[in-house]
């Protein structure tokens, strides 16, 4: 018994390295440590000093352009500018209210389509044309997880709304049901 559990150890031990080694040369390798950092980082300090709200996402090495986090003064801007928002709660929390002219595009339903499937969902909107994503509160991720599902699918210029409904409607601004 002891010498099979050293032989399991020792091939164990072997496979992990080997597969360490390969992820670590690999040019598609995988993060060992995830990095979250910025998916939560607005970039708010030239809001009022000409915040460039045209400007895109990175281009990141999985090849789309990620989404950009903004606050709701330029929220506020771009809905004026009529730009078209997306709501990624579900259908029943979309019916109860929305920031005016919303579209609804659930989050659970969205995230386990293929892309030709997502691309299907959004063929109305055009993949250059600016979209932001929002969804309840600055407590609900899935106004970020949306976006980046939608940026994956080829539309290259995301906004995510952090604030969400909940702040949009407190500071009363256009919201219906």
């Amino acid at each position: 018994m002891n010498k099979t559990i050293k032989e399991v150890f020792i091939i164990f031990t072997a496979a992990l390295v080997t597969g360490l080694i390969a992820n670590f040369i690999s040019p598609r390798g995988i993060a060992l440590i995830r990095d979250d950092s910025s998916r939560y980082v607005i970039d708010s300090a030239g809001v009022n000093n000409g915040f460039d709200i045209k400007k895109r996402g990175k281009l990141n090495k999985a090849g789309f352009y990620e989404p950009v986090n903004i606050p709701v003064e330029v929220a506020k801007q771009l809905f004026d500018d009529n730009v078209k928002f997306i709501d990624g709660r579900e259908d029943f929390e979309f019916k109860e209210g929305r920031i005016k002219g919303a579209i609804n595009i659930s989050y659970k339903e969205f995230k386990d389509k293929t892309i030709e499937q997502k691309q299907q969902i959004m063929k109305d909107l055009n993949k250059e044309q600016m979209l932001v994503s929002y969804c309840s509160s600055d407590s609900c991720e899935i106004s970020i997880d949306n976006a980046y599902e939608m940026a994956k699918a080829g539309y290259n210029d995301i906004k995510i709304y952090l604030g969400g409904y909940k702040e949009w409607t407190k500071l009363g601004y256009p919201a219906e049901k």
